[in-house]
């Protein structure tokens, strides 16, 4: 089959519009209603259900987050009520759910959950619309199959209970942010407190590019600035860039699991931070030992799913104007369709063109729908997972960008991390985006993570102000602006061939 690549590299576009055929690919798949002939409402709506699942039973360890039940139930459920509006006509609006609340339901469980909807449509999305086509969505599935959920039984049913409702940015919006409603979306870190204990203000020393004046939009793959992206971070196996990494804060970074399928002792990694040379030579590079690499507990190298891993250094990185930390962003917040995002990196220029650049490369994308790239990855994808790109390729990550960055940035002017290069198949290659993990499904897993894992303390911060060399010397080479024949697919054999720069396949389910 296909080989899967750890995310890959950036590869310029020879224009950063859409292809014009798109909006009728798009239409193809959603169905007449989307056809351009009226004016398109803009909606970014919320709804709240209950729900009653039977076949399994209430434990009050579903109130705990960390227990193996909630953590069991939670995404099953999550990618339940998703993907209830698949084939039908909301399928690709829906872009996310959060689970608030399980209660005992004498002999069965009660959820409570919110869907967040962000569409471009025709016609204005109402409770009536969404909760019906909720209904005969969880209908459909029930009737072709059954949730064995091991150790805990099997969901026969989820019925809706009526408990219903919802808000819209037109009336009054409910995102619970801190345990706490707040009337508007992502209120977190955008200079204005919302709560009224001031928590989505908190800890908003993040996303910020200091060293730069303007935070000028990107319309290809070029060179980064000096500063530009102040939280990317090189992790180098054996003194080599192997991975991709951001900084979360002065002692943690996160970076995509699958980076440390071969090499999991924490001793061989380095990070260099600061830095937008390979080679490190920058003034301001910051050379810091990993302390410990911690992997997602659900992480399937066979799938690609839950695709993330936090590294703890060994001593805290000194935040400057090049050495910046990103912002998390909340579990409720929304990354909305075609939003241009960025995305940077060292990996390869080209797939079959196995070297790597000396300054960092930078790369505008686009947050693709979720139901359209399952369907170009033969329904791969899980709800951990986000595409972006276009779909006449041109843009995309490559080999040696895996754990990357994916930022997003608000109208704060905070960029916040939305993803975390994973996998595609082929370098840039149309109707072949690339995949990456949905920090919002991860991120209490993350700051989790972050809070409880034991500390390991060695003093091993290298400021570097040094040019160096020889070993670090590689061909500079400036991203590609046009490809004029569709890259080769590089096979797992010819890979094993290459002894310059290792790479290591993300494994990918079958297609």
């Amino acid at each position: 089959g296909p080989v899967l690549y750890p995310l890959h590299h950036l590869v310029a576009p020879k224009s950063t519009h859409l292809p014009s055929n798109e909006s009728l690919e798009l239409g193809s798949l959603m169905g007449p209603w989307s056809l351009p002939t009226a004016s398109l409402y803009t909606q970014d709506v919320s709804f709240e259900h209950s729900a009653e699942l039977k076949g399994i039973l209430y434990d009050n360890s579903l109130l705990q987050e960390t227990s193996s039940y909630y953590r069991a139930l939670t995404p099953a459920l999550e990618t339940l009520f998703v993907s209830s509006f698949q084939k039908t006509k909301l399928e690709g609006s829906c872009v996310g759910c959060t689970v608030l609340s399980y209660r005992d339901g004498n002999s069965s469980v009660l959820v409570r959950f919110r869907l967040h909807f962000v569409s471009q449509t025709l016609w204005s999305l109402t409770a009536g619309l969404e909760e019906e086509t909720l209904r005969q969505g969880l209908t459909m599935r029930f009737r072709e199959h059954s949730i064995p959920l091991p150790t805990y039984g099997t969901i026969h049913s989820a019925a809706l209970t009526g408990e219903s409702g919802n808000t819209s940015k037109n009336s009054v919006l409910c995102f619970v942010f801190n345990n706490q409603c707040v009337s508007k979306v992502n209120p977190e870190c955008d200079g204005k407190v919302d709560c009224s204990d001031g928590s989505d203000e908190a800890h908003c020393d993040c996303g910020g590019r200091p060293a730069l004046k303007s935070a000028n939009r990107i319309v290809g793959g070029m060179d980064a600035a000096r500063g530009e992206f102040p939280w990317q971070v090189s992790l180098r196996e054996n003194n080599e860039h192997f991975c991709g990494a951001a900084i979360l804060s002065a002692k943690w970074l996160v970076s995509a699991a699958h980076c440390f399928n071969e090499f999991q002792d924490p001793t061989v990694w380095m990070a260099y931070a600061g830095t937008t040379f390979l080679s490190g030579s920058d003034s301001g590079t910051v050379k810091a030992r990993v302390a410990q690499i911690i992997k997602h507990p659900f992480y399937n190298s066979d799938t690609a799913d839950f695709d993330v891993a936090v590294l703890e250094l060994g001593s805290p990185l000194p935040f400057t104007s090049d050495i910046q930390p990103v912002c998390l962003p909340s579990a409720t917040h929304i990354f909305p369709l075609r939003k241009k995002c960025l995305i940077s990196g060292w990996g390869y220029l080209k797939e079959d063109f196995l070297v790597k650049p000396e300054v960092l490369q930078k790369a505008t994308v686009e947050l693709l729908d979720q139901a359209l790239c399952a369907s170009l990855y033969s329904n791969s994808l899980t709800d951990r997972m986000v595409c972006a790109g276009y779909l006449d390729g041109k843009v995309d990550s490559c080999q040696g960008d895996s754990g990357g960055p994916l930022v997003c940035d608000e109208p704060s002017g905070r960029f916040f991390l939305a993803g975390i290069v994973s996998w595609g198949i082929g370098c840039a290659e149309a109707r072949r985006p690339g995949v990456y993990v949905r920090v919002t499904k991860v991120r209490d897993w993350i700051l989790e993570t972050m809070s409880t894992a034991p500390t390991v303390g060695t003093p091993a911060v290298f400021p570097d102000s040094s040019t160096t060399s020889g070993d670090w010397l590689l061909t500079t080479k400036r991203l590609v602006t046009s490809i004029t024949t569709k890259p080769k697919l590089v096979t797992s054999t010819e890979l094993d061939m290459v002894s310059l720069y290792p790479v290591f396949l993300a494994p990918r389910p079958t297609l």
